[in-house]
Order: C-alpha cells, then structure tokens, then sequence
C-alpha cells in the first residue's frame, strides 16, 4: 500500500491516531464517519500494508531520570564492509542511544543518546560507544532545551 492509495478517510484516522495511538474504535469511526467494522477493516489494512509500523507510549526522559540529552556526531577508520555491519548490529543493542542514522557530510553516523547524567554521558562515550569501533571521532552536541518534539508525520488531511 502507497502514499496514493490512502484516501481523506485513512489520512483522517492516521492523523488520529498519531495524536493518540490510544483512541478507541468507536472515536475513529465517530471521525472518520464509517461504521466500527468498516474503521477496524481500514486500521488492521494500514497496519498489515506496513503503514502503521507500532503503537508506543512516550515516556519523558527527565522523569525516568535522564536528565542529558546529546546528539553524537560518529565517524569510523575506513574499514572493511564487516566493520560498518559489526557497527549497526552492537548500536542496536544499546539502550542509550534512541536513535542513529547513516548521515551524510564529515560524520559517519547521527546519534541520539540519553544519559542520567554528563558523567553517564561520559561513560557512555568512552566505555560503551568507543570501545566496539575504530572511532576516528565523535562530536557531541548536548541539548539545553527541547523546544519541539513529535513523532507525527505532516499528513495532507483537509
């Protein structure tokens, strides 16, 4: 299933439930204007197509007591294809890094990293992250402030 294939009603209902993945089945209709059978049909259809990947619940990281927040420029020794692999599958494992992305420009990688503390941060850095790779550098960038956060994709829903 493609972006073209999604009509006003689904992007209704992805908007929806990108807001609150939560509301039930009778809000969905109730928004979307279908019956409970017809709204169920359409979700489980963008769910089994891939459009809807999961449901999560967003946890705020102070409260948990993640109180750092870093964004980590990663650039590896040009090694062999095994070692950009070996990378991939070891940051995968590690909880503390929420998000990492192959980038373009001077760093290989972009990570996004949660730390208690800039000691933890520090830990990080040197136990957990370069002890794995031949890391040639690292860029840190801590955040002071989150001023936006969301996880809703901009959906033309008119």
């Amino acid at each position: 299933m493609q972006k073209e294939q999604l009509d006003r009603t689904d992007l209704r209902l992805l908007e929806r439930l990108q807001i609150d993945a939560r509301a039930s089945n009778a809000e969905l209709s109730e928004i979307a204007s279908l019956s409970s059978p017809q709204c169920y049909r359409r979700v489980k259809r963008m769910e089994d197509a891939g459009i809807i990947e999961r449901y999560v619940a967003l946890l705020d990281p102070v409260s948990m007591g993640f109180g750092v927040t870093a964004f980590v420029s990663v650039t590896l020794g040009r090694g062999r294809r095994q070692d950009l692999q070996k990378f991939k599958e070891i940051v995968v494992t590690i909880p503390e890094i929420l998000e990492c992305h192959v980038v373009t420009g001077e760093a290989d990688y972009l990570l996004k990293v949660v730390a208690t503390d800039l000691q933890a941060f520090s830990r990080f850095l040197l136990e957990r992250l370069m002890e794995h790779f031949e890391v040639v550098s690292t860029k840190s960038e801590v955040s002071l402030e989150q001023i936006k956060l969301t996880t809703a994709l901009p959906l033309p829903v008119a």
